[in-house]
């Protein structure tokens, strides 16, 4: 190969690395981040981070934290600092309002607080 090839040849390579490495970073592209109240409590809510973590809050108060990860419409609360099992939900995000589902039952949710936030509930992106 000659140098204008592999100059060419090393150049695509290390665009295209540069684009993988935009894709991966910017997380999950049909998940929202940011701040989201519940519809029927505006003092109630969660906090979704680009990172891969979020947490719920009462008023001022951290109710929760933990890492989640997204797998097209399906988000998996991965773990948390209440020693809650992995969990997956099916999510409906509009824009605005981002409302949660179980994939499987209800009942096999050990945790009360996750059963009440992630079961057909909507959450509305706050300003």
């Amino acid at each position: 190969m000659n140098s204008k090839k592999l100059f060419r040849y090393t150049v695509g390579l290390l665009l295209l690395s540069v684009m993988a490495a935009a894709c991966a970073s910017s997380g999950n592209p049909g998940f929202p981040a940011g701040k989201f109240v519940r519809a029927d409590n505006n003092n109630h809510g969660l906090i979704f981070n680009k990172d891969g973590t979020f947490s719920a809050f009462e008023g001022g108060a951290t109710l929760v934290n933990g890492k989640y990860s997204v797998q097209g419409d399906t988000f998996t609360d991965e773990s948390n600092d209440q020693n809650c099992p992995r969990m997956s939900f099916k999510y409906k995000f509009d824009g605005t309002n981002l409302t949660f589902n179980y994939v499987g039952k209800p009942a096999d949710d050990p945790c009360d607080g996750r059963r009440g936030d992630f079961n057909n509930v909507t959450f509305v992106a706050a300003k």
